[in-house]
């Protein structure tokens, strides 16, 4: 297991929670199915209203979890991974159905529009699902009401990364020829208006730099064109970069973390390198429709804390790239909100500059 001391991106607790212990299990349904309701309520206006009081999950039922990428990528992974222990944990089958396409909109238009009865969850990804309804083009059916979170079990450290026969083997060199030659020098994203489109912005505005940015359909197509030399870098996740960084297609450059990545030890972080950038990282949130009853959203919740702690789980999720995490409903309400208000103005500026 990873020891690296990690600052938890939630507003209730700054630093990254312990393991809990099982018997502390039943105080957290609890407290969780009275934050669960208050969250239904700002949702749906109505606390509860489809909850019967119906035990859940009814036994012999069957759980979705949407992912809205294909099969085989990376949150693909994570959720075969998170699955069958949150399924063990709840005596349910959760069977993993891939809805792609659309830069993700399809999926989770499929999430937002399911029944809210707590029988289909998925991702909602922080901050990458901003630009997917924060974007008109998108034409996405959802936004951050659509949804109930239940939590967030992992974070993925950014990075930047170079094909193996780069020029630049160095952060420096790389930004010395963007700033040389402005607008000329491409990154790869994996989405207009996305989460890596977002940081670069930002990179841009803090640093001075201008670059060349080329919008590629999913972060599968992005890494895919960084190997290739398609582009000069690109920017994302570390568990998007992880396997081809093994096997020596990629050089990671730098990490935007605070702490450097416990997958790339030796390789320091932005700011360490002189840049001084806010940290950036994506946290794994898992939401259900907005009105599902609160004893549902309180079973998933305490279901996906148990699978983030149990140590296959975590070793399974490290050997995957990420960090395991845990951060309750709540935290994940609160994150969401804070950073689509940040986000919210960068989009728009990126679509008006398009």
């Amino acid at each position: 297991m990873f020891t690296t001391p990690r600052i938890e991106n939630t507003p209730a607790s700054p630093k990254r929670r312990g393991w809990a212990s099982r018997s502390t299990r039943l105080t957290a349904v609890v407290a969780a199915a009275a934050i669960a309701s208050l969250l239904s309520a700002c949702a749906t206006g109505t606390a509860g209203a489809a909850d019967d009081g119906a035990e859940f999950p009814e036994a012999g039922s069957t759980i979705e979890w949407i992912v809205p990428s294909a099969a085989g990528a990376g949150n693909d992974i994570l959720a075969r991974i998170m699955a069958p222990a949150m399924g063990e944990d709840l005596g349910v089958n959760i069977k993993v159905v891939n809805k792609e396409g659309g830069n993700q909109v399809i999926g989770l238009n499929a999430l937002a529009s399911a029944k809210p009865d707590g029988l289909t969850l998925g991702f909602t990804n922080i901050p990458s699902i901003f630009g997917r309804y924060l974007d008109p083009s998108k034409q996405a059916g959802f936004d951050r009401e659509s949804f109930a979170p239940v939590g967030s079990f992992a974070l993925n450290d950014i990075v930047i990364g170079v094909n193996k026969d780069s020029p630049y083997t160095s952060t420096q060199e790389l930004f010395d020829a963007v700033k040389a030659s402005p607008g000329t020098i491409t990154v790869g994203t994996d989405s207009r208006a996305g989460d890596d489109h977002v940081n670069l912005r930002t990179l841009e505005k803090e640093l001075g730099l201008e670059f060349n940015i080329v919008h590629y359909n999913s972060g599968a197509d992005k890494i895919a064109a960084l190997v290739s030399g398609e582009v000069d870098f690109a920017l994302g996740g570390v568990s998007s970069f992880i396997g081809q960084a093994k096997s020596g297609e990629i050089n990671v450059l730098s990490v935007l973390s605070d702490v450097p990545s416990p997958f790339f030890p030796d390789v320091t972080t932005l700011n360490e390198q002189g840049f001084e950038v806010a940290p950036m990282s994506n946290n794994f949130a898992v939401s259900v429709p907005a009105g599902t009853p609160a004893a549902a959203v309180a079973a998933l919740e305490a279901a996906l804390q148990a699978a983030t702690e149990d140590p296959d789980v975590v070793a399974a999720l490290e050997n995957a790239g990420t960090v395991p995490n845990w951060m309750p409903a709540a935290d994940v309400a609160t994150l969401w909100e804070e950073r689509e208000a940040t986000t919210k103005p960068i989009i728009a500026e990126l679509i008006a500059g398009e």
